[in-house]
């Protein structure tokens, strides 16, 4: 419920001071979500694109959790923008559907997975190094305006996983 979601907006902000503090990495990032979320499951990037592209029958539900100016800037083609395990309940009852879920780094999504996991959902999965990695890679992303290659970097300290030339803060 709400307080979930406050101790998850702390407990991001406090991730985000101390990875500024110390500098942040992917093995820094990959270690906190396993500390915090030690039940989720991850799909790569590679896996998740060699689905995208081979059309898989069990392609997954994606699911952007990041706020709405991120979203807009890019995302997955496929993804809705939905915040929470409840709102994505309400939408998708399915508890056995496949689910990636995503943000920039994959903290914010380990929440939401951890949260649908709770509702008993069985099947969702957390991209690894979510948006980040996936633009770093230059798979392919949209915007209500078309085909894009850049991402919202979220904040100064998570955005240094984010090549530079990647940055944007606002939709096309």
């Amino acid at each position: 419920g709400k307080f979930k979601m406050i101790k998850l907006i702390i407990s991001a902000a406090l991730s985000s001071f101390l990875f500024g503090l110390f500098g942040v990495n992917w093995d820094s990032v990959d270690k906190e979500i396993d500390q915090e979320f030690p039940n989720i499951e991850f799909v790569s990037t590679a896996e998740l694109i060699r689905q995208y592209q081979n059309k898989d029958a069990d392609f997954p539900l994606i699911i952007d959790v990041r706020e709405q100016e991120e979203f807009q800037v890019s995302h997955l083609q496929e993804a809705m923008n939905l915040k929470t395990g409840d709102s994505i309940s309400e939408l998708y009852p399915n508890k056995n559907m496949p689910i990636v879920v995503y943000c920039s780094v994959g903290y914010r999504s380990a929440g939401v997975a951890e949260e649908l996991q709770q509702l008993g959902y069985t099947n969702v999965l957390n991209l690894r190094h979510s948006i980040f990695e996936w633009a770093n890679k230059g798979y392919p992303m949209v915007s209500g305006a078309g085909e894009t290659e850049k991402a919202h970097p979220f904040n100064a300290a998570w955005g240094a996983l984010l090549d530079e030339p990647l940055h944007s803060y606002s939709a096309p």
